[in-house]
């Protein structure tokens, strides 16, 4: 019986999302757009951009990163920057405020959700907004101090 609950609990927690990704850089006025695919189990989340031979694995141990065949490990405090993206990708997709308020507070009006870094982040990121339909991201934008941005939008 532990099995079966096993299987269907990550069967129903487990998500294949495709995404574009648009980067745009202020200093160089330009975008950059980017396809990938995040796989979403209940702790675990890989990351795989569409003719990159890449993929990024984040656990609750660790974050791998994986290049033909060569494997890095890295520790969470190693590798910030993929953690917080992970952290927030997770707390988004499956509603995670606890997770959210380690380094956000969280202010939501009607459908969109902004997150406001705590002091760490501040000096870095301006603000996070995402917007949700159900169990579908709508986007995610994350806006930078230096006027730099990221959009993520699922793609149908």
């Amino acid at each position: 019986m532990k099995l079966f609950f096993l299987l269907i609990s990550t069967f129903l927690f487990s998500q294949e999302i495709q995404f574009h990704e648009t980067k745009y850089i202020y200093a160089v006025d330009n975008e950059f757009t980017k396809r990938g695919t995040l796989n979403i189990d209940t702790n675990t989340v890989k990351l795989h951009y569409k003719g990159s031979d890449k993929n990024i694995i984040y656990t609750n141990e660790n974050i791998q990163i994986i290049t033909e065949g060569e494997i890095e490990t890295f520790t969470h405090e190693e590798s910030f920057e993929y953690t917080l993206f992970f952290q927030l990708v997770l707390a988004v997709y499956t509603d995670d405020t606890t997770l959210l308020l380690d380094n956000f507070t969280i202010d939501k009006k009607e459908k969109i959700t902004t997150l406001l870094p705590t002091e760490y982040l501040a000096s870095v990121i301006q603000n996070i907004e995402y917007e949700k339909n159900n169990n579908s991201l709508k986007y995610l934008t994350i806006h930078f101090l230096n006027q730099d941005r990221i959009t993520i939008e699922e793609s149908k």
